[in-house]
């Protein structure tokens, strides 16, 4: 017996259960598509919750990662915000934030990051507050102490130098520059009290450009586009693939530092030193320019401190 298609036995008029259930059928389609928008917005709001729970996973491992190094958190980073926003955004970012953690959806970690989110814009958002804490932040770093007073003396020490202007342009936060995590991040590669004392420098003035440090390592450095290798994030790889990688370069131009000379080694080379070689002149030894850097620093500390 030859089998007919539906469509044609549709045609001639033959009957069949399925052309007899048309009704029926568009109502299944209709329940079908009914139940895939249903899941279409499940999966929105699911991916919605995994965002949300990475902010606030961020938020209550940022708190605790500074309360046990004995420090506190960096409100900038908690607000998701940088040195120099603009109050109305922060104001934006800060609300975002604290309808993720608020204890009503969060629960116990929620109110844990609600206090330091609520202390960080309280102190954000008023002008002098914010001055005294930048201040704090930026002679924090270095180990030092400092108030208004102690910036301002910083400028008057540096004047019209190329660290003087460099300041007036970009404030020094006093953090690096290149992507650091926290000890106890999946992502940091550090295993002893010794690693975690040093970080990974490139003296850009010294690149050639060879890619070769990259190449070994792209976690750990990238290529900027002056075509200069730059690190891009600390410990993202164990030591020995980031000596490995230092290794290659041949101009020796990658170093270890101690940890508290990298905000002002990287604030110097990015900032500073930018315009490498105008005119055909040498914008100067990185080492050089940021050990007057920290000298002004402390020169700045101490004069305060004698008042």
């Amino acid at each position: 017996m030859a089998v007919v298609p539906l469509s044609l036995r549709v045609a001639s008029g033959a009957s069949t259960s399925t052309s007899l259930d048309w009704p029926r059928l568009l109502a299944a389609r209709g329940r079908s598509a009914a139940r895939s928008r249903r899941t279409l917005r499940a999966r929105a709001r699911a991916d919605a919750g995994a965002g949300t729970d990475d902010v606030l996973a961020h938020i209550v491992r940022t708190i605790r990662s500074a309360a046990k190094a004995g420090r506190d958190p960096d409100f900038f980073e908690l607000l998701g915000v940088q040195v120099g926003t603009d109050p109305e955004d922060i104001k934006k970012s800060y609300r975002e934030r604290a309808r993720v953690c608020h204890p009503d959806v969060a629960g116990s970690e929620g109110h844990e990051a609600c206090v330091v989110l609520n202390e960080a814009y309280a102190t954000l958002m008023d002008d002098e507050l914010r001055e005294a804490y930048q201040v704090e932040r930026t002679f924090g770093s270095l180990g030092f102490q400092g108030s208004g007073d102690a910036l301002r003396d910083l400028y008057d020490i540096l004047g019209d130098t190329d660290i003087g202007r460099a300041l007036r342009r970009t404030p020094y936060t006093g953090e690096p520059l290149s992507k650091v995590v926290g000890r106890d991040h999946f992502a940091c590669k550090i295993e002893t009290d010794e690693q975690a004392a040093k970080a990974v420098f490139v003296d850009e003035l010294s690149c050639v450009g060879c890619e070769r440090c990259f190449r070994s390592n792209p976690a750990v450095f990238r290529m900027e586009g002056t075509g200069r290798a730059r690190v891009f994030g600390q410990w993202l790889t164990d030591e020995e693939s980031i000596q490995i990688a230092i290794d290659t370069c041949p101009v020796d131009c990658i170093h270890w530092v101690p940890k508290e000379q990298l905000a002002p080694l990287e604030y110097v080379m990015q900032h500073v030193l930018r315009d490498r070689a105008v005119f055909g002149k040498s914008p100067g030894d990185v080492f050089a320019k940021t050990a007057t850097f920290i000298a002004a620093i402390q020169k700045a500390t101490e004069t305060e401190n004698n008042l």
